[in-house]
């Protein structure tokens, strides 16, 4: 029972300040690789950004993703951010057999 994915539902963050979301999930998952995704108009979630299921930062053009399997969390940190990053987002964690684990976290 419960949630696999866990996070906050909504977050706020001011124009060109940074903002972080942290996702928590089952302990099983520790090893799998976690991941950070926009949703479109059609509901579709593309990948900004994901682990190799490591605890190795992984850095893109202004997003960086940390998985830490001790706190069975990981956090997804975006800069500069500005009002084309309002929106709703995903973290979650890839699974080889089934469906991906998920949270949506709506961006403000």
């Amino acid at each position: 029972g419960g949630q696999a994915v866990t996070g906050p539902k909504q977050v706020t963050v001011e124009q060109g300040s940074s903002l972080a979301v942290s996702c928590s999930y089952k302990p099983r998952y520790k090893l799998n690789s976690k991941y950070w995704c926009r949703k479109n108009f059609l509901r579709f979630c593309l990948t900004y950004i994901q682990t190799d299921g490591s605890e190795v930062t992984v850095t893109g053009d202004r997003v960086s993703i940390r998985d830490n399997h001790t706190a069975h969390a990981f956090t997804v940190t975006l800069s500069s951010v500005t009002l084309e990053d309002a929106g709703r987002y995903s973290c979650g964690v890839k699974r080889k057999l089934g469906i991906n684990r998920w949270h949506s976290t709506k961006v403000m």
